[in-house]
């Protein structure tokens, strides 16, 4: 992209200008060099949104629960941007919309919408989803809701991203996923169980408040939420449950934790330079010769690796 297009969308997203956020976030999906540039400029006029995160399985009902709340939030006031993490098709690389077809608020005025693809980043999130959330922030959102990708306790890494991480789960699922009930209690500041009218929610919420209870004691105790989306009983006091959250973490705690994850991205961000740098030095056919070397038996996997960085 030319300068001369780089500073128009810089200049029109200063003015919140829905079509240049849009664009910004192809650019940012598709990993343009543009998308720095641009980045880069609008970088102090962000970080004024509260982040909210929701993950959960599949089929959990998480993206009738964000509709609800982005709806919620609107009522009450505030402006909000939601991005919602999709998996990536096999076939065109593109995220695929599924239940995003059910976020109706979006088409509502003061909400913004975008769907985007993982492209199988580990954790179950975009790697961009940060600056997505920057972008979308040029639009004066107060609130953002990012859902992810419903990979279970893959999805840990939505922490580094909310200030608030809902975990949705719904009974039926069966006990194989006990082990994903374990993990959720590291990640969520709130955990909800949807579907409230199934049969074995209350079996839910006492098996989690049981696992709750012999878990690390935190100075924040998670609460837990039942609702049944498909009605929105429930979603005004999971409303108030975010606040309650919100208030808790304050400026000091809030400032505390983005601190923690600015170092977190800036980690990621120059590991990821740096082995892109270095496979650029190194070249393909150099791995592919060092791969065949160890398939047979020439050199072991660890010296390998070792004599590829020294070069």
């Amino acid at each position: 992209m030319c300068k001369l297009k780089t500073e128009h969308i810089i200049n029109k997203l200063k003015t919140g200008d829905v079509r240049a956020v849009a664009r910004l976030l192809t650019l940012i999906e598709n990993e343009e060099k543009s998308a720095e540039t641009i980045l880069k400029e609008i970088w102090k006029f962000t970080g004024n949104s509260y982040v909210i995160g929701i993950t959960g399985p599949p089929g959990a009902g998480k993206s009738t629960i964000v509709d609800l709340l982005a709806k919620i939030a609107l009522d009450k006031g505030h402006k909000v941007g939601i991005l919602a993490v999709d998996p990536t098709s096999p076939f065109s690389g593109g995220a695929v919309l599924g239940d995003r077809l059910r976020m109706n608020s979006a088409q509502q005025s003061g909400i913004f919408i975008r769907s985007v693809a993982s492209r199988g980043h580990l954790g179950g999130l975009a790697a961009t989803t940060r600056f997505m959330i920057n972008a979308i922030e040029m639009l004066g959102n107060d609130i953002t809701l990012v859902e992810t990708v419903g990979a279970g306790q893959g999805d840990v890494e939505i922490v580094q991203i909310a200030d608030t991480t809902i975990v949705v789960e719904v009974p039926g699922l069966g006990d194989e996923i006990q082990a994903q009930k374990a993990g959720i209690l590291e990640i969520g500041d709130i955990l909800v169980v949807n579907k409230g009218d199934r049969p074995g929610s209350d079996r839910l919420t006492k098996e989690l408040r049981m696992m709750l209870s012999l878990g690390e004691k935190k100075e924040w105790e998670s609460p837990i939420v039942t609702t049944t989306a498909t009605n929105g009983e429930g979603l005004e006091l999971l409303w108030e449950k975010i606040n309650e959250h919100k208030d808790y973490l304050g400026n000091n705690k809030r400032n505390n934790m983005r601190l923690k994850r600015i170092n977190y991205e800036l980690e990621n961000q120059v590991s990821q330079k740096l082995f892109t740098k270095k496979m650029i030095q190194i070249g393909e056919n150099e791995i592919q010769k060092m791969a065949e070397k160890i398939l047979k038996r020439n050199i072991d996997p660890l010296t390998a690796v070792e004599k590829i960085i020294k070069e």
